[in-house]
């Protein structure tokens, strides 16, 4: 199913579901876990445009359905209120890849992670949120990253 820049499922009209039957044409579900999913654009600077960062990445397609992730580190004892806050945005708790530092003792890093279709506008207002819900439970967002399939 495609999501929006919002990272809710599209509504597709009467036709277009029509349309899409009849081209027979079958699309593989994207899943923040999917196997073939490579970085395809990210930053750990607060301070990088996600334009600039999203323009200098020659991987990026936009109009490709992506997964957008977020790295955060949490005390341990706010991470299940965060994650509990950002699911309702969709978000999933993903496993980490194991490349991320051990934090001072009792934080705890945790990568979430949703599809949606991507944008500038719609990276800076997720990093933004994603900022302001950590900082509220005295947390911070680290690095965030396009994922997508390469074509």
């Amino acid at each position: 199913m495609p999501y929006d820049l919002n990272g809710r499922p599209e509504q597709r009209t009467r036709l277009g579901r029509l349309l899409g039957r009849l081209s027979q044409r079958t699309v593989e579900e994207l899943t923040p876990g999917h196997p073939g999913l490579v970085p395809v654009a990210q930053s750990a600077d607060d301070a990088a445009a996600s334009s600039a960062v999203l323009d200098a990445s020659p991987g990026f397609v936009p109009e490709a359905q992506s997964v957008l992730l977020h790295v955060l580190e949490l005390p341990s004892g706010e991470v299940d209120e965060v994650l509990r806050l950002v699911a309702q945005d969709r978000y999933e708790r993903m496993a980490p890849d194991g490349a991320a530092t051990p934090g001072p003792e009792g934080v705890e890093t945790v990568v979430v992670a949703r599809v949606q279709k991507v944008d500038a506008l719609h990276v800076s207002q997720e990093r933004s949120r994603m900022a302001g819900v950590t900082a509220r439970h005295r947390g911070r967002a680290v690095l965030w990253q396009v994922l997508q399939i390469p074509a």
